[in-house]
């Protein structure tokens, strides 16, 4: 049986007791479609896959394959400008195949001599914001909210649906909406100057809305909201995808090293204005007693731009105010999980993603950022200890 996505016990035991990768590339057409499987010319040596989290690009990857004929970069090859490719990591339990796609990537770099090519892949919102040189707007785009309603949602299809030049879309795969945005009008028109990229405005309305942007393991744009009232107690109530136990062997010996970041970054200040010059702001502290960066305990820091600017439009005082809210504690939960994330080495575990949990040193961990290095079967994880970040609770009272 072939399974995809799917975690079981079985699955989980089997890296327990030493069970082997197979990493499969398959070239796709504009529309996904495998035009090949590659598997035996992968070079596994030097090959990798990094993600991090955060909005907009997340993925990159470089891979080298045996060099043929066919895969020699030219206009009829697999490989060419912006051709994308499929990245699959599977492994064999019994007589089931588990598979766990890494990413859909777009080729961005290929180099070769006369055994290898090597190369360089970014995931798929480089399709949105320039790095890939589509998507450009040619004529001002604009919404007319007072002409009707517009839903978040279909604003989103809308933009992945435009023509890139050739009469094919931006990206024809249907994303993953959080429901929310299917029936959410918009509130304040937005609009794009010839020269922007149609993705600066998902941008901003991830912005507008508190909504995580980016693309999955799947090459789906995912637009999600974001809990933002207290967002270290929602992923406390997210389930496990895997528990170290104490001396785990699926932790490297000589990669247990555990680095920590000190960065220290415990205020963020969010401000925007309206039409009639009206500024709101709003800045977010890390209050939580038991967070070793907290304001009382080393003082207030700021990061290098003390203050980020949004627009939002015609906003009123409430709005305004309360976006700002939203987007600062957003992004101080962000530079929180920078300043105390560790990093530690792993036997190569596909299912891993970032803002995913786990049991790490007995305590609840959140995944900031993976490195799988495809010819070790090794991985680097770098983490967050939930009780660190800045929250809305804590076992001691700050005040």
């Amino acid at each position: 049986m072939y399974y995809y996505n799917r975690i079981t016990d079985e699955y989980e035991q089997s890296f327990r007791s030493g069970t082997d990768i197979d990493i499969t590339l398959h070239p796709l057409d504009h529309w996904e479609n495998a035009a090949a499987e590659i598997k035996a010319d992968i070079i596994r040596e030097g090959s990798n896959v990094t993600v991090n989290k955060g909005n907009g690009s997340r993925r990159g990857t470089g891979i080298s394959l045996i060099l043929k004929e066919e895969y020699i970069p030219n206009k009829n090859s697999f490989f060419w400008y912006n051709r994308k490719f499929r990245i699959t990591a599977s492994c064999k339990v019994g007589n089931d195949r588990y598979n766990f796609p890494l990413g859909v990537f777009l080729c961005s770099n290929a180099v070769y001599d006369n055994s290898r090519l090597q190369l360089s892949g970014v995931d798929k919102y480089s399709l949105l914001n320039g790095e890939a040189n589509v998507g450009k707007v040619t004529t001002p785009f604009s919404t007319n909210i007072s002409a009707g309603t517009i839903f978040v949602g279909s604003l989103i299809r809308e933009l992945l649906l435009q023509d890139i030049g050739n009469g094919l879309p931006i990206d024809p795969i249907t994303p993953l909406i959080d429901p929310f945005f299917e029936s959410c009008a918009l509130y304040a028109d937005v609009t794009l100057s010839a020269g922007q990229y149609y993705g600066e405005l998902i941008t901003q309305l991830a912005e507008m809305y508190g909504a995580d942007c980016y693309y999955n393991s799947n090459g789906q744009l995912v637009f999600r909201r974001k809990p933002t009232s207290d967002q270290p107690s929602w992923y406390m109530h997210m389930g496990y995808i895997w528990r170290y136990k104490e001396n785990d062997e699926t932790v490297f010996g000589e990669s247990s090293m555990t680095t920590v970041n000190l960065d220290g970054i415990n205020c963020v200040t969010v401000s925007t204005d309206n039409s009639e010059g009206k500024v709101y702001s709003y800045t977010a502290k890390n209050k939580n007693a038991e967070s070793p960066i907290n304001v009382r305990a080393i003082g207030e820091r700021y990061p290098p731009e003390p203050i980020t600017y949004i627009s939002l439009g015609d906003t009123s005082g409430e709005t305004g105010e309360e976006k700002c809210r939203q987007y600062a504690e957003y992004l101080l939960l962000q530079k929180t999980r920078n300043s105390v994330s560790e990093s530690f080495g792993s036997i190569l575990i596909p299912h891993f993603d970032v803002d995913r949990l786990i049991r790490y040193k007995n305590e609840d961990y959140i995944i900031d950022n993976l490195s799988f290095d495809l010819s070790e079967r090794k991985m680097t994880v770098g983490a967050s200890n939930v009780t660190f970040l800045p929250s809305n609770w804590s076992l001691t009272s700050y005040e």
